[in-house]
């Protein structure tokens, strides 16, 4: 008989339904490529902002992006999402996607071509967190 387990650690669980769903995927699409992309802001060898994503078949998943405050309203976020646009177009990406909360950056991304495609409220403090997508 199955049981459900609450867990307080997610290791071997995630591993688990993360091979479960690429077996069930790759039966419904075929085996498809994953690479991991991350595009960093340096200054003076140190990390002061950067954007990590994903090409999964031909869509580029932006996962996390952030600029140290003093970096922000430079250009440096208009330069970095056109570095990991340009790379997952490298891979033969043709869409982009993310999501932001509404006192992140929404009119970043749509000053950045991208469109608006859903929205959820309810966040504590009246936050919306947006998805947004774009073609490539």
């Amino acid at each position: 008989m199955a049981t459900i387990t609450v867990e307080r650690t997610v290791g071997t669980t995630k591993k688990a339904v993360l091979a479960g769903l690429i077996a069930y995927n790759n039966e419904r699409m075929g085996k498809q490529k994953y690479k991991r992309l991350a595009i960093s802001l340096k200054e003076r060898g140190k990390i002061v902002g950067g954007i990590v994503g994903g090409v999964w078949t031909q869509v580029l998943f932006i996962q996390l992006f952030w600029i140290e405050q003093k970096f922000r309203g430079k250009d440096h976020g208009t330069k970095l999402i056109a570095a990991i646009e340009d790379e997952a177009r490298k891979i033969g990406a043709t869409r982009s996607y993310l999501d932001t909360m509404s006192f992140q950056a929404p009119g970043f991304y749509r000053a950045s071509g991208y469109e608006e495609f859903g929205a959820i409220d309810g966040y504590p403090g009246g936050v919306t967190r947006h998805w947004f997508t774009k073609s490539l």
